[in-house]
C-alpha cells in the first residue's frame, strides 16, 4: 500500500473522508458556510478534466493545529478520531472570490525543499509555537491545482491574474486563523514545487522563502526505503515537467537516473532564482543555527520562550508525531545503500550544481561550507 503522501490529494482524502464529494455547494452558500465555521479550509483539489470541472474540497477541521508531519497525516489523524465537521466540494472557480477569506493569515515564509532534506523537521519545529499555522505539504497545494492551471501539465502555469489569484487565495483559505493566539503562517511546499518559484513568487512577493537541499546521493537512498510522488509521475505527462525532457522518455528511465534527473532540474531552478530564494544545506541545518535559519532564511524571530520548545523538536525523528523515535544520523547508511555506479552518475548530475548552491552568497552558511 503506497503512503499518503505519495498519493494525489483529492484520493486522499475521499478515501478519508467518505462522502465529502457528495455535496456539491454553489459559490454563494458554500461562502456562507466558510465564513460563519471557523474550522473550514480546502483540504483537497480534484482536477477532473480540466478548470471547468475541478472541484476545491472543504472540510471543517476545528482548531486543531497542524502539527503531524505532514497535512495528510492531520487529516488521517482526525477522520479517525471522529473530529471531521462539515465537508462539501465548490468549483475550482470559487478560488477568485476573496470572500472565502474569513480572518486569513499572509504567510510569512514559504519553505521549499529537494526532499528528505529537514524540511519536515523545520517545519515541525515552527509549529511548536501556539502562534503558529505551519501548512506542511498541503495537499491542495500539490499536484491537483497545478494540474488544472497547467491543463495537466501540456502548458507552463502562466502567472496570470486569475492564477495568481486562485493561488493566493487557496493558500491563506488554508491559513486562516483558526485559534485566537494565531499570528504568524508558513508553508513548507512538496519538493517539486520549487519548480513553480516564478508563480508563487508573484502570488507573494514580499514573503520570505528558504530552500533547503541534501546531497542528492542521500536523498535518493531515502527514496528507496519508501516512495515518492514523482515515482509515480514517471512515464507520465507530469514527468515532462519535472525532469525537462519529453514525458514519454521517462517511462524507460531506471530510477536513479530519473530521480538524479528531477533533483538536478530543482537545484538549477533554486540556484536560477538568485536572491528571491535564501539556502541552507542539510548539514547546516543545527540547533545552535536555527534561530539564524529562521531570521534570516524566513524573517521570522520567535520569541526567546519559544525558542527551547522548537529546539526539542531536534531530538527526535520529524516523521515521527508521537515524539519516541530518537533521532540518530544515518548519512553513513544511505551513502552506502546506492551503487558505485549510480551514485558516479549521480554526482556527474548534481555535484557542480552542489558545490554552486554551497558558495552561493544566497546560502545562510556559506564562510562554513
Amino acid at each position: 500500500m503506497k503512503p499518503l503522501y505519495a498519493l494525489p490529494d483529492h484520493e486522499v482524502i475521499k478515501d478519508l473522508i467518505p462522502g465529502i464529494a457528495d455535496t456539491h455547494l454553489a459559490d454563494r452558500a458554500a461562502v456562507e458556510r466558510i465564513r460563519a465555521s471557523r474550522g473550514l479550509v480546502p483540504v483537497g483539489i480534484d482536477p477532473g478534466t480540466g478548470r471547468n470541472d475541478a472541484r476545491v474540497l472543504w472540510a471543517d477541521l476545528g482548531a486543531h493545529p497542524f502539527r503531524e508531519w505532514q497535512f495528510s497525516y492531520t487529516i488521517q489523524h482526525l477522520a479517525r478520531s471522529g473530529l471531521i465537521g462539515e465537508a462539501f466540494t465548490t468549483d475550482f472557480a470559487i478560488l477568485q472570490d476573496e470572500r472565502i477569506l474569513a480572518d486569513p493569515i499572509r504567510p510569512t515564509g514559504f519553505i521549499y525543499h529537494v526532499g528528505r532534506c529537514g524540511s519536515t523537521l523545520t517545519a515541525k519545529a515552527i509549529a511548536r509555537s501556539p502562534r503558529n499555522v505551519v501548512v506542511n505539504e498541503g495537499g491542495p497545494l500539490q499536484k491537483g491545482f497545478w494540474e488544472v492551471i497547467t491543463g495537466n501539465w501540456s502548458s507552463p502555469a502562466a502567472p496570470t491574474p486569475d492564477n495568481l489569484a486562485a493561488f493566493r487565495n487557496l493558500v491563506m483559505a488554508m491559513t486562516r486563523r483558526r485559534q485566537p493566539v494565531q499570528d504568524t503562517a508558513f508553508v513548507k511546499l512538496i519538493s517539486w514545487n520549487i519548480l513553480y518559484v516564478d508563480v508563487i513568487t508573484a502570488a507573494f512577493p514580499d514573503a520570505a522563502a528558504l530552500f533547503l537541499y541534501r546531497d542528492p546521493i542521500e536523498v535518493i537512498a531515502s527514496v528507496q526505503r519508501g516512495t515518492t510522488s514523482i515515482l509515480l509521475a514517471k512515464g507520465q505527462p507530469q514527468a515532462g515537467f519535472l525532469t525537462g525532457l519529453p514525458w514519454q522518455e521517462t517511462a524507460a528511465m531506471d530510477i536513479y537516473p530519473y530521480l538524479a534527473t528531477c533533483i538536478g532540474n530543482y537545484l538549477r531552478t533554486a540556484l536560477a532564482a538568485g536572491d528571491r530564494l535564501r539556502v541552507v544545506n542539510y548539514l547546516d541545518i543545527r540547533p545552535e543555527a536555527f534561530t539564524r535559519m529562521l531570521g534570516e532564511g524566513l524573517g521570522y524571530m520567535p520569541p526567546e520562550s519559544e525558542v527551547g520548545p522548537m529546539l526539542e523538536q531536534f531530538r527526535f525523528h520529524a516523521k515521527d508525531d508521537s515524539d519516541s523515535a530518537v533521532f540518530v544520523s544515518d548519512i553513513a547508511e544511505k551513502q552506502s545503500a546506492v551503487p558505485e555506479d549510480a551514485k558516479a552518475m549521480i554526482r556527474a548530475n548534481c555535484d557542480g550544481l552542489l558545490a554552486a548552491l554551497d558558495r552561493s552568497p544566497q546560502n545562510l552558511f556559506a564562510s562554513v561550507r
